[in-house]
């Protein structure tokens, strides 16, 4: 199964009409598990023309409290989450999605185990009634959601019979046989392993092919191994996705934690251990800073320790931070399965994902199909890290620019929001430009933007058509703290985070605009152009304040750089900057559909894109399509070999 983007031709999964869920749930909820008639839930669908199924908003109750969690190992931080789940205030919900993590938290707990075992009830045999009778679409969501549940707490607590009858036939009213539905990976994950496991605990169970438990585990079986396959050896679109990946992390577990055949077990496992090495590998002290193919919003590119959605969730719970974290701010639905159950990665991950104490670089890859790709350049210092990714897509209409993010740079704060990166707005949907809608803020890149990166250096460059018809340039600054000063200077916008110097300088006339979640933006209205992003460790210019910190890393930028942007009005704009590392940048755009022919040098020297590894940093090597898998660090090694699918010391 090749990694593709979601595009309209995919076959949907009809979504709901708009508060389909909230009337029909609330006053079956208030009357089976609150007894009260003050309980409401609301979902949001997406218009009837979306490229995606409809994914409902969570309830729109007041926010909980905020409540900072910490622990030294993983065993403390997985009890703090799992209490902070189980106490914390929650919509009281039938939507399988948004309850279950409450409701599983409290039944691993023993916090209102009755009440718990009542919304469990209700929302199976909910869920069950509303899509037999057409009233609900079928949702992997609810689907993983429920069955992970039962499974991860069936041993600490007895479930009424009917519940688990609802379940399962909730499960038996999918159909197996065929892949059927969107084709993002988080679907295919929830819906096959849902149906893989559901068909090794009941063994009578009939799905709507009319496939027996066999047949079912048959068939999904086939898929799961392709998926794993696909992992390991190629990546996946929805690679570093703040709340994605997490998701497939989330559907992979249970796979590793209650697969009763040995080898499906041991792929699962395995594939997983795979997939938190990715995010090892982009973890800095609490920060997951990478590019990625699904980066939705701005809140979703701006995480924190204050604000973490699953991903980074999942990664604090195993690889822990350098400061405590807000446990509103986890995502839980796609979190909270990582605070029990067998599966454990190798304790070697963690290690590389704590080793931050001198600068090294991390590089990495996607394969979507041909020869189209992604190539990841990732540069951690002690104190921050900065991201950046290459791609070859042949078309400026490909699904991914919907969603990816290209660039990132985050550093260590005790504030949030100590996120930049530079943006250029994209339609909402480039493969139907006919829509004229804007994509949201944050939300997607412009297809015809291109980085390079070298180091804590990267520059960018652009050309965009006069009739494609979204361009303007933006790069959001937070005013959430963790930007101590900001001062304007010769072009460049210098920028004080505390443990980061960074500068920002545009190449085309640029003005402050219309202020967007929390951030100061400054917009560029021209199609062609280029920009610089320039960083410092603090320790580099310490001494006298903030003031004269931010005033000596602007003169050393003054002294030591170089700007040659006389090319950058080219029919293919060129441009090159030595920076203050002393290594130059040579970047020339690259049309779409046009080969790759060393337009992107450092030093003089073409950077071999396709020499990148699937993994590569100095712990860790994989080529790509490799089967070989190498793991080391302070004298420990693992070897995964993906043929045989065997891990070794």
């Amino acid at each position: 199964m090749t990694p593709r983007f979601p595009t309209p031709a995919d076959p949907l999964l009809k979504p709901p009409a708009p508060g389909w869920r909230a009337a029909w749930a609330l006053a079956v909820f208030t009357t089976v598990v609150l007894g009260t008639a003050q309980a409401a839930t609301t979902a949001a669908a997406a218009p009837p023309d979306s490229a995606e199924p409809a994914t409902p908003a969570a309830p729109k109750d007041a926010p909980p409290a905020k409540s900072l969690l910490d622990g030294a190992t993983y065993a403390e931080r997985a009890a703090v989450f799992l209490k902070h789940c189980a106490t914390a205030k929650h919509a009281q919900t039938l939507n399988a999605k948004h309850g279950m993590a409450s409701c599983v938290s409290r039944l691993l707990t023993g916090v209102d185990t009755p009440q718990a075992l009542q919304q469990f009830t209700a929302s199976a045999t909910a869920t069950f009634a509303a899509a037999r009778t057409g009233k609900s679409p079928l949702d992997p969501f609810d689907k993983h959601a429920l069955l992970h549940t039962w499974l991860l707490a069936r041993d600490k607590v007895s479930f009424p019979p009917e519940a688990v009858a609802s379940l399962r036939d909730y499960i038996a009213l999918w159909k197996h046989k065929k892949w059927v539905g969107y084709g993002a990976l988080n679907y295919r994950l929830m819906n096959d392993g849902s149906g893989y496991l559901a068909a090794e605990q009941w063994p009578a169970l009939v799905d709507a092919d009319g496939l027996d438990a066999d047949q079912i585990k048959a068939a999904t079986r086939d898929r799961l191994f392709g998926y794993f396959d696909e992992i390991v050896h190629r990546n996946t679109h929805e690679y570093a996705a703040p709340t994605y990946y997490g998701v497939d992390l989330a559907a992979m577990k249970m796979l590793a934690d209650f697969a009763l055949d040995p080898e499906m077990k041991k792929r699962a496992s395995l594939t997983l251990d795979w997939m938190l090495l990715n995010v090892a590998c982009a973890w800095n002290q609490g920060y997951h800073t990478a590019p990625a193919g699904r980066a939705k919003y701005w809140g979703s590119t701006n995480t924190s320790p204050d604000s973490m959605d699953a991903t980074a969730a999942i990664g604090w719970l195993y690889f822990g931070g350098a400061r405590p974290v807000n446990g509103a701010g986890m995502n839980d639905g796609g979190s909270l399965w990582f605070v029990a159950g067998d599966y454990h990665p190798p304790a070697l991950l963690a290690e590389i994902a704590r080793d931050r104490a001198t600068a090294f670089t991390h590089r990495g890859s996607v394969l979507f199909g041909r020869d189209e790709q992604a190539r990841f350049t990732i540069w951690h210092t002690p104190v921050f890290t900065l991201a950046s990714q290459w791609e070859n897509i042949s078309s400026p209409n490909a699904g991914l620019y919907k969603e990816t993010r290209r660039a990132l740079l985050k550093w260590l704060s005790p504030s949030p929001g100590s996120t930049f990166t530079v943006l250029q707005e994209n339609p909402q949907r480039p493969y139907r430009l006919a829509d004229g809608k804007r994509n949201a803020f944050g939300y997607g890149e412009n297809p015809f933007g291109q980085d390079l990166q070298c180091e804590g250096t990267l520059i960018g460059v652009f050309n965009v058509p006069e009739n494609y018809p979204h361009y303007r340039l933006y790069a959001p600054f937070s005013r959430e703290g963790a930007i101590l000063k900001r001062v304007e200077r010769d072009g460049w916008y210098f920028c004080h985070g505390g443990t980061v110097l960074f500068g920002f300088r545009p190449l085309q006339p640029c003005k402050w605009g219309k202020s967007e979640q929390n951030c100061d933006v400054l917009y560029g209205d021209a199609r062609t152009g280029g920009w610089i992003v320039e960083t410092g460790a603090t320790t580099a210019y310490a001494g006298g304040g903030v003031d004269a910190e931010l005033d000596r890393f602007a003169a050393a930028v003054a002294a030591k750089t170089r700007i040659d942007a006389s090319s950058l009005t080219d029919p293919a704009p060129r441009l090159r900057y030595t920076a203050l590392s002393g290594h130059t940048l040579d970047l020339t755009y690259r049309p779409h559909g046009k080969p790759y022919a060393d337009q992107n040098k450092i030093d003089g020297q073409p950077v071999d894109y396709r020499a990148f590894p699937l993994l590569g940093n100095p712990w860790v090597e994989q080529a790509v399509g490799g089967d070989a898998l190498t793991v080391r660090h302070g004298g420990q090694s693992l070897v995964y070999d993906f043929k045989a699918w065997t891990r070794s010391n």
